[in-house]
């Protein structure tokens, strides 16, 4: 008779996921049960460690009406894949319509979509939110990326 599987521990978990000696089977069930909770970035580091390739690729919808670009990116690189610029766009529409516009900003740079990062940044900027550009480390050979901020109210000293 099978123990039934609880949510982990965060150390239970870490454990488990850095383990060098585990088991498949038991992985792909903490991965669905993690999914069947809500946490999906969890299911995907226990799928990704038992190499379930299947159960990944059956989260990208999810994650994409979701418009969640980060666990998006997380599955890609699970996978050792690269998502096309045709995915990009669409994960960034499903982005802008629901609101999540930093996660709409990076998917629409990643699909090389200059008019749509152009209306994400006039929409920032009358968010009171700002693009900053950001240079990569010399040697790097990252493209520059462009930084988004809060902009901050600046409080008032008191006089004393």
């Amino acid at each position: 008779m099978s123990k039934k599987l609880q949510l982990l521990s965060c150390l239970k978990k870490r454990h488990l996921l850095n383990a060098q000696l585990f088991d498949q089977d038991e992985c792909v069930r903490y991965g669905k049960l993690y999914e069947a909770s809500g946490y999906i970035s969890d299911a995907i580091d226990f799928y990704a460690k038992a190499k379930a390739w299947d159960e990944l690729k059956a989260l990208l919808p999810r994650v994409i009406e979701e418009g969640d670009v980060f666990l998006f990116e997380k599955i890609y690189h699970s996978l050792k894949e690269t998502p096309s610029e045709e995915e990009w766009k669409k994960i960034g529409d499903v982005a802008l319509k629901l609101d999540k516009w930093v996660f709409a900003y990076k998917a629409y740079l990643k699909a090389g979509v200059t008019e749509k990062v152009e209306e994400v940044e006039k929409l920032l900027k009358e968010k009171g939110l700002f693009v900053l550009p950001q240079t990569s480390l010399p040697g790097t050979g990252q493209e520059p990326v462009k930084k988004i901020l809060v902009k901050k109210k600046r409080k008032k000293r008191r006089k004393k």
